[in-house]
């Protein structure tokens, strides 16, 4: 992803930094919730598993909001990565702690790393992609990164270049939860023109019956509930609402938030885009089940 220079990147960071908690709360969703998806990682050598596996225990340090994590997991990666180049699950892995290394930095102000680390970070889900053109997770990742930063860095190819890679990630890998979360909690936020609502419904109902998630569970019938009422259909999205209103699970106030609003004949879409982008930024979606 060319990410532009230094004075292009300046003038859009106030929104960049806005969207860095949106980045932060992809990954903690998309990985969080699904430990048990790298099951369809090929076999590694010794010396790969055990990157790997190091890999997963910085990602649980990492969700728990454990940022000190990130320099020592990305030098790990570098490391493996030029002892084992041909490994797609390396750098697809270097790729993801780069891009929460970038959000850091955003976080903290730090333009330059930041630059840079948008630029390292994609580059290595690329190398991941060059190595196995059907590593659905390193496509899925990318994509969602382009999508939200094509607009933001006025780049008018780069959305619907994310929005493809998303798509063609789950045709790859239909019944994988990473994919499907990315595309799935992307949706309100894809460039009108570019949004597929039968997409995201579909995302959404695979995901609510294909998961045991307690209250995160529970966020996501929300989220299809709000989806029910963007397109037209005010009483499944009712029943949905007062489901999760009936579970008493840390969801139930959003819930009743939501059948208030229905109550007066509209949910406001800045509400909708908050839950999709922000599920997860008070744990509910990480560590409740």
């Amino acid at each position: 992803m060319d990410c532009g220079n230094s004075a292009r990147l300046a003038s859009q960071f106030s929104r960049l930094t806005t969207l860095a908690t949106g980045i932060i709360v992809w990954f903690f969703i998309v990985l969080a919730m699904v430990q048990a998806a790298s099951a369809g990682e090929r076999p590694q050598a010794p010396a790969a598993s055990e990157v790997l596996a190091k890999s997963r225990t910085y990602q649980l340090q990492f969700r728990t909001g454990d940022l000190t994590v990130l320099d020592p997991w990305v030098a790990m990666l570098d490391q493996a990565t030029q002892a084992d180049p041909e490994n797609a699950d390396l750098w697809y892995w270097l790729g993801y702690a780069t891009l929460a290394q970038a959000a850091k930095a955003l976080q903290t102000g730090s333009l330059e790393d930041a630059t840079a680390a948008m630029q390292q970070g994609p580059a290595a889900l690329r190398q991941a992609l060059k190595l196995n053109p059907q590593h659905a997770e390193a496509l899925s990742q990318l994509g969602g990164i382009q999508t939200l930063l094509g607009p933001v860095l006025q780049l008018p190819a780069m959305a619907p270049r994310g929005v493809a890679q998303m798509d063609k990630a789950v045709e790859l890998a239909p019944n994988s939860m990473r994919v499907r979360l990315m595309r799935a909690f992307a949706g309100p936020n894809v460039p009108a023109e570019l949004r597929n609502t039968a997409h995201e419904a579909e995302d959404l109902d695979f995901l609510i019956k294909e998961s045991e998630w307690g209250t995160a569970g529970d966020y996501v019938r929300i989220m299809r509930g709000d989806l029910f009422w963007e397109t037209g259909s005010q009483e499944k999205a009712r029943a949905l609402y007062l489901e999760v209103d009936g579970t008493g699970s840390g969801a139930s106030a959003d819930a009743r938030a939501r059948l208030a609003a229905l109550a007066k004949g509209e949910i406001p879409m800045e509400q909708i885009k908050a839950l999709r982008a922000a599920a997860g930024a008070q744990c509910a979606m990480c560590h409740a089940r």
